[in-house]
């Protein structure tokens, strides 16, 4: 197979690309907010959108199953948020419920539809774990522009995105609203999301939201290049799993592309190690008065 010739592997490789420096220049602000969890809870919430976008049209065209998937995560993270409202229960046990019960529904739906026999829903349970071979040039050009519009998005509110995560206090001296901040931000990491659910899959897309970033926090605590090494991670991450599915038939490219970040987080660790060994040895040792 020549991988410079070949439009399929093109059009993975561009795809992967796109999607993985979209979601881990997003995970930054998620990552430091400490979403991590309610991007995971989006993640498998979306499942049941995707399934009602297509009993309702009977169609798999790309856009429509997001649209289905970003309806379903805004749904998930107004639940959340009113659960969080109005009980006492904490914010891991709200994401538990959430998370368990969007997917569980998904996962009857998908069950559903598959019984029914109908030869357009074949290969629907891609959507599980990621299967990018299936990716459209039109789908390509739809990814590009939702992600020049998010990180336009980072752009525009990276100040206050930046304090959101630090000093949320100042903000609201500053008479900012910080729910309809944290608002965006968890907006930005639905469409995300949606946008990877169909190279990564919905169980693990919040992975490559949250693993890039941390990675990059092992070596650095600035903002600048905590995103710079982010949004590297993520491409190297996706590009690299993409490849690694197509060495075999039937390869779903999501656990491939987590795998990969993996190996990086490992390679992050290390460095840390030795970096923080380095630094404890240079440091000069007092010596006791008298």
């Amino acid at each position: 197979m020549n991988y410079f010739t070949d439009p399929t592997i093109q059009r993975m490789f561009l795809g992967t690309i796109v999607i993985g420096v979209t979601a881990s220049a997003v995970g930054v602000f998620a990552f430091l907010r400490k979403k991590a969890l309610v991007g995971d809870a989006i993640s498998h919430a979306i499942l049941p959108g995707v399934a009602v976008a297509y009993i309702a049209t009977e169609t798999r065209e790309t856009w429509v199953l997001m649209l289905g998937a970003v309806i379903a995560g805004w749904l998930a993270t107004q639940f959340m948020d009113t659960l969080s409202r109005t009980t006492k229960l904490k914010a891991d046990a709200v994401v538990a419920i959430v998370l368990s019960i969007f997917f569980a529904i998904g996962l009857v739906l998908i069950s559903w539809i598959q019984g029914t026999g109908k030869d357009a829903q074949a290969g629907l349970s891609d959507f599980l774990f990621g299967k990018i071979a299936a990716i459209s040039t039109q789908d390509i050009y739809a990814f590009a522009v939702l992600a020049v519009c998010l990180l336009f998005l980072l752009l525009w509110k990276y100040k206050t995105f930046y304090f959101l995560a630090f000093n949320a206090e100042y903000l609201k001296v500053r008479g900012f609203s910080i729910r309809w901040n944290d608002m965006l931000i968890s907006t930005a990491s639905i469409l995300a999301i949606a946008m990877g659910i169909q190279a990564v899959g919905v169980v693990l897309m919040s992975a490559l939201l949250i693993i890039p970033v941390a990675g990059a926090r092992m070596l650095t605590f600035r903002i600048l290049p905590l995103m710079a090494i982010s949004v590297l991670f993520g491409v190297v991450g996706a590009v690299g799993g993409a490849f690694s599915s197509t060495l075999a038939p039937n390869m779903p490219t999501g656990p491939w592309i987590i795998v990969v970040l993996f190996f990086i987080v490992i390679v992050c660790l290390v460095i840390r190690y030795f970096s923080e060994r380095t630094k404890r040895k240079t440091i000069p040792k007092t010596q006791p008065n008298g």
